[in-house]
């Protein structure tokens, strides 16, 4: 319901700069994310894109300096790849929930350009943090 967007957008704001890109496949919850987005007084900060993220995050406009990935497990590393060429060197990838071995496998591997681990405060809840290297 745009919870996450939320905290990020207002740590877009508090920091007085950026642009946050969301993407949602069930138009209710994009007009819930829209409407607590308004409420919140961050609608300017946030583009929500209603449909597959394998589709509309093909085009993000720019460089990319983090990435939440919150969604169905399976598809983390195909929504990563998409977004892979604008990742900025030091651009942090968070995986919500990252319990698919293909997406842990391909972040955890160096030569693949990322530095990557479980967030140890979380331990056993699958939450990946992972930084670009390249």
């Amino acid at each position: 319901m745009g919870i996450s967007t939320i905290y990020l957008a207002a740590a877009l704001r508090d920091n007085g700069d950026g642009h946050l890109i969301g993407t949602e496949l069930e138009p209710a919850k994009v007009a819930r994310a829209r409407a607590n987005l308004d409420a919140a007084g961050l609608s300017d900060l946030v583009d929500i894109r209603e449909g597959d993220a394998l589709g509309t995050l093909g085009d993000v406009g720019g460089e990319v300096d983090l990435l939440l990935i919150d969604g169905a497990f399976s598809f983390y590393l195909p929504v990563l790849k998409p977004v892979e060429p604008r990742l900025e060197p030091g651009a942090v990838v968070l995986g919500e929930n990252a319990f698919e071995p293909e997406y842990l496998d391909y972040v955890r591997n160096p030569a693949n350009g990322y530095v990557s681990q479980p967030l140890p405060i979380d331990e056993g809840n699958g939450n990946e943090f992972t930084v670009r290297t390249l």
